[in-house]
């Protein structure tokens, strides 16, 4: 009687130690989709800032051209 209820304590230990395993590991991969989620929208807010850094520098770059022109065609009518 003894060696079945050392084995039946033991298959018990295994089951519990298989559920904190299967706990765990639902953690972790809970974990890395946050983790994911986290990289792709800072990803995102990163090529958005950019995308407007490069609308800016297209639209000074226009503006600077106009007022160069129009300094120079000035120069040129004076």
């Amino acid at each position: 009687m003894t060696g079945m209820a050392n084995a039946a304590t033991q298959t018990q230990m295994q089951q519990s130690d298989m559920n904190q395993a299967d706990t765990i590991n639902t953690e972790m991969q809970a974990d890395q989709q946050k983790q994911q989620a986290r990289k792709w929208q800072i990803m995102q807010d990163t090529q958005n800032k950019i995308f407007e850094i490069q609308q800016d520098v297209t639209v000074n770059k226009a503006k600077t051209g106009d007022k160069m022109f129009g300094k120079w065609d000035e120069y040129i009518r004076s």
